[in-house]
């Protein structure tokens, strides 16, 4: 599992075709401003990152397989838990076991 931007999963779905990516959404922009500060980050650095989401929201959602929204870490967590064992599932219908 790797945790990388939109440029880099680009770059490991062109290597790997069969990765499977599961794009990460916060409920909001405002939410994501109101953790950015939260965590410490500068104003600047909150203003960049924000910039660099809208940028990079239409891109992560054409390409990802899945989308998930953020709201709730432990739902979060369950959600793609669930998302990966089945895409697991899926993928291995055909083998012997």
């Amino acid at each position: 599992m790797l945790e990388i931007e939109v440029h880099g999963a680009q770059q490991v779905k062109q290597r790997h075709d069969d990765a499977l990516l599961i794009f990460v959404l916060p409920p909001s922009r405002d939410e994501q401003q109101r953790r950015l500060r939260d965590r410490g980050d500068a104003e600047n650095k909150v203003a960049e990152r924000l910039r660099k989401a809208e940028d990079e929201e239409p891109v992560g959602r054409a390409m990802a397989d899945h989308i998930v929204v953020n709201d709730d870490l432990e739902r979060t967590i369950d959600e793609m838990l669930a998302i990966i064992a089945g895409e697991r599932a899926a993928r291995c219908s055909g083998c012997a076991g």
